[in-house]
């Protein structure tokens, strides 16, 4: 009986000491969070208003990321975009939660009903849904023959995605197609029509009704054929566009508008510029070819007593210096910052 007792005993012993072996689950700080997220071609860069940090998902997860193109945020989750998948982390720590794949060359998504994702994947000229519980793509929508799909725009019940066109000598396009996400209560993706608007549309904002910025025919190498650029606003119930009005300027892109909606915001071949919701009043504000813009209200100091508001317009140099973003404060017409990363920039976002 004794032998027995030991032998149990020992038993339990050795037991304890393999679980006392086992790897412990890997700990990682929480050195992220609130800031400012910068996609560029080596990977993120975070930036918390007075330091930067290269490549954090490669520091974190030793992993480097193919082609970031797009950041967005939802809850605690990072959500990147990269050429054939999107990569999902958690903010704070920045480590790995899932990789969702699939796709040929995405561009864009939007988060949707019943914990969905609707992606743009411009290379197979489709939009493809994804369940995020699975990670799995449960429907796709053709947007049409030799299209090029790029940007996606949603409201209550309804995406719209942009065929955005190719290069300016071979390809463009007007189309707008619209796909319903919810009926009721009920999941669904169906399409449900289209919408000719300016050509090349590639932007949009939700200001009572949609307005779309539509780039024209723009070729720098070949100035004949060149259109100017439009804005279009139309109605996202009956699909009826409203108006179309040519802007004067070549290669607008990039809308966003003020936290209010009374400005909107682009980039152009000139620099960017402010503009009305009708699409007049259209001002230069910084003359640097940018292709990324990212407009925030910020609070800033006016004197050594008082403090103001005024948008902050964060835009790369895409043409002389693709490494470095220029934070211009709208109110004083003044650059307030220089924030320099360690590769060309894709993508701006705050979180």
């Amino acid at each position: 009986m004794k032998l027995i007792n030991y032998l149990l005993i020992a038993l339990v012993f050795v037991s304890s000491c393999k679980e006392d072996t086992k790897d412990p689950a890997p700990s990682f700080a929480k050195n992220y969070g609130d800031g400012m997220y910068i996609v560029t071609d080596n990977g993120i860069s975070f930036y918390d208003g007075e330091v930067v940090k290269n490549q954090i998902y490669q520091t974190v997860n030793g992993a480097a990321l193919s082609n970031p193109k797009k950041i967005k945020f939802n809850g605690t989750k990072a959500y990147i975009v990269t050429e054939n998948q999107i990569v999902t982390t958690n903010v704070k720590t920045f480590e790995n939660k899932e990789i969702i794949g699939d796709f040929v060359n995405a561009t864009d998504f939007n988060f949707v009903d019943f914990n969905r994702i609707i992606v743009v994947d411009k290379g197979d000229a489709k939009v493809k849904v994804v369940d995020l519980e699975s990670l799995n793509i449960i429907s796709d929508i053709e947007t049409g023959d030799e299209v090029n799909p790029s940007f996606i725009i949603s409201k209550w019940y309804r995406s719209f995605v942009f065929n955005s066109g190719a290069v300016a000598d071979s390809l463009k396009d007007s189309t707008v197609i619209a796909i319903d996400y919810r009926d009721e209560a009920i999941p669904i993706a169906d399409f449900m029509g289209s919408i000719e608007v300016g050509e090349n549309p590639n932007s949009a904002v939700f200001i009572n009704n949609f307005l779309i910025l539509c780039k024209g025919i723009y070729d720098g190498n070949n100035l004949l054929y060149n259109t100017f650029s439009s804005l279009s606003r139309f109605h996202p119930w009956d699909l009826e566009l409203v108006w179309n009005v040519s802007m004067g300027v070549f290669n607008a892109q990039n809308l966003t508008s003020n936290t209010n909606g009374t400005l909107l915001y682009f980039t152009a071949n000139s620099g960017v510029h402010s503009m009305g919701i009708d699409g007049s009043s259209i001002t230069n504000l910084v003359p640097i070819l940018s292709d990324v813009l990212f407009i925030k209200t910020e609070v800033y100091a006016v004197n050594d007593t008082t403090n103001g508001y005024s948008n902050m317009i964060y835009v790369n140099d895409a043409l002389y210096n693709p490494n470095i973003v220029y934070k211009f404060n709208q109110s004083t017409n003044s650059y307030c910052d220089t924030i320099v990363v360690d590769a060309p920039v894709n993508d701006i976002a705050f979180y």
